[in-house]
């Protein structure tokens, strides 16, 4: 039973809900390799041949029960057309020859019918397949493609795609070559990630590593085979293993299995660290030595807690302290005075921070995290690229549970919980998570100010968007002024971010700054007018895209399908007078693509500059990924959450899916006409709120610009209406004139004039007379001749409220003189 009973009420809470997790079920037993690279296979050919043995004795009856026992082994389509091609070179080939006549003459029971519907659909699938290769061996792209195409649609086994495609040479190599192709690029990047696939499915068959165990006793050349195809198959072998030396009638293997965990190395760790918690004292021991050969620092958090943990058997403390000596003279630094509370953390932070040696496998899709489940280890898939978030949250955990004090752990798990959530694509899902799990933003704002404020630190530290949109939101939900604001460290992360790198954040924290209605200055104040003055000039939306492409023909396609979609679209043929165009002529950036190509700086040094510059380093980046340079562009997408990939010809809407992909995954949000017209509405009630404070620390007259511009563009009648009140609140003749070039605009409905007639008939209330004279004669002219009475009316009223001299509303009464 897990224990909370020091820890905090929010953070027992929390952690109640993030340690639930689901199982996966254990690998059933699977039948000796037999020549197929997975067991499954092996199983299912052995069924498959004793089907055919009952064709060709043709026994009804038994043939339709031998083909029940291989349907029930559920082979693919694809691996049954393989058994096909492999039989005729058999002792039954005979057989699917009979098998075929009775499919032909529909004389086979239902079970013999579903095989010979699955045998169609597989050799349909291996047609495709070897036409696709050939028609692109000889050039023939567009009939290639659609074969692919249509296999790929088809969902083909990863690991009967993976034999097939291994039976003759350079078709791997062929694909790696059309990965660019103009027709043939998409296809050939899904058929590569299909036998990527196959690979991973291959490395984690049970009956392959259980047969690679058992050749660990043979002789020494069986020894390293075994080991090198153990290595391979790294994380997915260690459960097998530990079971291994769990097992008494396996006790032959156990010194062999002890020589071979540590020369597993670094796959080896995240579930041999998991085993620590198995109570077999003789089985840990052989973990614990295990760990200590493995020269990596993500061990020392759980040796570190079997050492300080009083309960552990002197026996364990010693094991573990031979371990630590072992990994010192493998260069490690071992402290013995830090608690492992704060190890954990610091193998959280270093997961946090993407370090290289901790992070997955980045050319696969998923990654495992392991867990100890029922007596054993055991493994769930999740999306490589919330990998690292996920291993940062549960090393936190641990911390907390070591130290209920560590307020720090708790926010970066809160931190980690928005990144994860941020980069999850909306096909995704986190399977260490219950279906009902609460969102990031229901933990921020239950752990309160004080840690939403060190969660909004660190991201405004890291320029990651993501996370301090999450916890700007929390603040705003639940934060006062006195939480916001102040002269304590603590509480300038808000007014900081008013200098953010990304546009949304900026405008958030100062709206949430704003909307508080703090009633003294604080750290970075003078900020705020402007970033709500940005936030008004929103109000039509604003999209801003920066292409860098040397290629006139791939930068103007590119640059077409952003033009279309309503982006303002700088372009040039090289990164940094590209970057100081846009600080010259855009007022803000939503993306910036980049071709691969591209030279003075090359695309490494590019996104580094990118990265390292305060303006650019938050922003979503497309590679548009050019011949030749997949592989590489590929590797840094799948290492950089910030980053995406299109091909040169790709059809405007994977461009467009991919701008929104990365721009979740950082927390952009890109400003259409509807998000702009909400900010800029915001904005000027917040601006509002603050002038009735009459506070003089907060200089309205820093939004004029602003103000002005926005009431005489927009159209929406809330946020011009809104906009004149704030404008009625300034001492300003300027203000007032753009309230009255609207009223006095006989283009406008009587409607929009009536509500700026009456705003302005506020203004002269609060600040006096400030027109020009020429509007003074118009507002007079309007009151005299105008004919709708309603105009007429609210006229009368701004004018008296102008409080004009006595001649000037005499021409009024001697203009209705009656005699």
């Amino acid at each position: 039973m897990l224990c909370t009973a020091g820890l905090g009420r929010f953070a027992r809470w929390t952690l109640c809900i993030v340690i639930l997790c689901a199982c996966v079920t254990a690998a059933r037993a699977q039948l000796p390799l037999g020549g197929f690279v997975t067991g499954r296979a092996a199983e299912a050919w052995t069924r498959w041949e004793a089907a055919m043995q009952a064709v060709l004795a043709k026994d009804d009856d038994a043939t339709e029960a031998a083909f029940a026992e291989l349907l029930g082994a559920d082979p693919s389509p694809l691996r049954l057309a393989l058994f096909r091609a492999r039989t005729p070179g058999s002792q039954i080939g005979g057989a699917v020859l009979l098998f075929e006549q009775d499919v032909e003459a529909d004389t086979l029971g239902d079970n013999g019918k579903r095989l010979g519907e699955l045998l169609a659909t597989g050799g349909e699938q291996m047609n495709q397949a070897d036409d696709g290769w050939w028609f692109a061996s000889i050039g023939r792209f567009d009939v290639a493609n659609a074969n692919f195409d249509a296999l790929l649609n088809s969902d083909p086994d990863p690991v009967a795609l993976l034999e097939f495609a291994d039976q003759k040479k350079r078709r791997h190599e062929t694909l790696v070559q059309l990965i660019n192709h103009r027709v043939m690029g998409q296809s050939a990047a899904r058929m590569i990630k299909l036998l990527a696939r196959g690979e991973s499915m291959i490395k984690s068959d049970p009956g392959r590593i259980r047969n690679q165990i058992e050749r660990l006793s043979g002789p020494p050349r069986a020894f390293e085979n075994a080991i090198a195809a153990l290595e391979d198959s790294g994380e997915y072998a260690i459960p097998f293993l530990i079971q291994t030396l769990r097992d008494p009638d396996k006790r032959n293997l156990t010194q062999a299995i002890v020589r071979a965990l540590p020369l597993i190395d670094r796959g080896a760790l995240n579930p041999l660290v998991l085993a620590l918690r198995m109570n077999d004292p003789s089985i840990k021991s052989y973990v614990i030595r295990a760990l200590g050969a493995i020269p990596y620092r993500q061990s020392l958090p759980y040796l570190m807690q079997l050492k300080q943990d009083s309960a552990t058997a002197p026996q364990t403390q010693a094991d573990v302290a031979a371990a630590l000596a072992d990994l010192r003279s493998l260069g490690i630094d071992v402290d013995d005075g830090i608690p492992a509370g704060r190890l954990f953390y610091s193998l959280a932070e270093a997961y946090y921070e993407n370090r290289g040696s901790l992070a997955a496998d980045p050319r696969l899709d998923t990654a495992n995290v392991w867990y100890w489940r029922e007596d054993m280890i055991q493994n769930i898939e999740v999306p490589t690229q919330i990998f690292n978030e996920i291993m940062c949250m549960r090393s936190c955990e641990e911390a907390l549970l070591l130290d209920p004090s560590m307020k720090e752990a708790l926010a970066l798990w809160l931190a980690a919980n928005f990144r994860r959530e941020a980069q999850l694509e909306p096909v995704q899902t986190d399977a260490t998570r219950p279906d009902n799990y609460p969102s990031a933003a229901y933990f921020a704002q239950s752990g309160g100010a004080e840690y939403c404020m060190m969660v909004l630190a660190r991201a405004v530290r890291d320029a990651d968007a993501a996370v301090a949109l999450g916890a700007i939101e929390a603040l705003h939900n639940t934060a006062g002024p006195s939480s916001m604001v102040g002269e304590e460290t603590s509480k300038q992360p808000l007014a900081e971010a008013l200098n953010f790198p990304n546009r949304m954040v900026r405008v958030r924290a100062a709206l949430a700054l704003g909307q508080a209605r703090p009633g003294a200055s604080f750290n970075n104040y003078q900020n705020l007018m402007p970033v709500l003055a940005e936030a008004l000039m929103l109000h039509g939306g604003s999209r801003g895209a920066l292409v860098i492409d040397p290629d006139e023909s791939s930068l103007n396609a590119t640059t077409a399908i952003l033009r279309g979609e309503g982006y303002t679209v700088l372009t040039n043929s090289s990164l940094l007078p590209g970057l100081e165009q846009v600080r010259k002529e855009l007022p803000g950036l939503d993306v910036v693509f980049v071709a691969s190509d591209i030279q003075d700086p090359n695309l490494k040094s590019g996104l580094h500059s990118i990265r390292t510059d305060p303006t650019f380093r938050a922003l979503p980046v497309v590679i548009v990924s050019k011949r030749g340079s997949r592989d590489a562009v590929r590797t840094l997408v799948r290492s950089d959450h910030r980053l995406t990939d299109v091909l040169p010809d790709d059809e405007p809407g994977r461009v467009l899916d991919a701008i929104a992909r990365v721009s979740k995954a950082v927390g952009f949000a890109a400003i259409t006409e509807d998000l702009g017209g909400q900010l800029a509405l915001e904005a000027a009630e917040t601006l509002r709120d603050l002038a009735k404070t009459n506070n003089e620390v907060f200089d309205l007259s820093r939004a004029q610009n602003a103000l002005v511009a926005v009431i005489a563009a927009t159209d929406d009648a809330d946020l011009r209406l809104t906009v004149a009140e704030v404008l009625g609140y300034m001492a300003s003749g300027e203000a007032q004139e753009a309230i009255a070039r609207i009223a006095l605009d006989p283009s406008r409905d009587v409607d929009t004039r009536v509500s700026m007639l009456t705003a302005l008939s506020e203004a002269a209330k609060r600040r006096g007379n400030l027109l020009g004279s020429s509007s003074v004669d118009s507002l007079i002219n309007l009151v005299k001749n105008e004919q709708d009475e309603a105009l007429r009316t609210a006229a009368s009223q701004a004018l008296g409220a102008l409080n004009l001299p006595s001649n000037r509303a005499r021409e009024l009464i001697i203009k209705h003189y009656g005699g």
